[in-house]
């Protein structure tokens, strides 16, 4: 059913995701294998010289486990690093000081779990859109299939219908392509308000 949809819980989803969860909202899989090299620690943004991608690390056996059980690898300053990062990226930006004061906590409360650090940043993404959707969670592993969502989020190769996303005002779009399916952030901190209209015009 569609109400009954299962969504990876991903760090800082692309803008696909974003569409389609508050357009359709669903369940999200407690229960999943960690997915390598998917945005489930990884997101994509925009920086001075192209894309820029950010990746939580993770511990060695974390990767054979359920994604609720996935430890973070906090030997190195990755949360550090990851806000430096955006503040490069986007601090010119015309709605950065509008939410960083929500996001930069999270980068600084340390983390050891993946689940817990994405669901904490999935709540302020949707307290940044002014928008409540109840959580619900699986109860148990379904498998996926080639046309689940779950499938469809790899950081390795755009969304199939990201070539038809409205162009916005980018930081560096002036003088580089328009990149059409970046992390949620981009979108906020260049459209502020105009966020969820732009999301919910998205046909996915």
């Amino acid at each position: 059913m569609r109400d009954n949809r299962i969504f990876p819980l991903v760090y800082a989803g692309p803008l696909s995701y974003y569409a389609q969860y508050i357009q359709n909202p669903g369940f999200l899989d407690k229960h999943e294998p960690f997915i390598k090299q998917s945005y489930r620690n990884r997101m994509r943004v925009y920086g001075a010289n192209g894309v820029i991608v950010l990746s939580i690390p993770i511990t060695g056996e974390s990767s054979k486990n359920a994604i609720e059980n996935v430890q973070i690898s906090n030997i190195e300053p990755w949360q550090r690093n990851h806000w430096k990062t955006l503040e490069s990226a986007y601090k010119s930006s015309p709605f950065f000081e509008f939410y960083n004061y929500l996001l930069a906590p999270l980068y600084q409360k340390t983390y050891h779990s993946l689940w817990e650090f994405n669901l904490d940043f999935h709540q302020v993404i949707l307290e940044c859109l002014a928008i409540s959707i109840p959580q619900k969670f699986t109860s148990e592993f379904t498998p996926i299939t080639a046309s689940d969502i779950r499938a469809v989020y790899s950081s390795k190769k755009p969304h199939p219908l990201s070539h038809s996303f409205p162009k916005y005002q980018q930081v560096f779009s002036y003088q580089k392509q328009f990149e059409p399916d970046l992390s949620i952030v981009d979108l906020l901190f260049n459209l502020g308000p105009e966020t969820e209209s732009y999301l919910l015009q998205l046909a996915l």
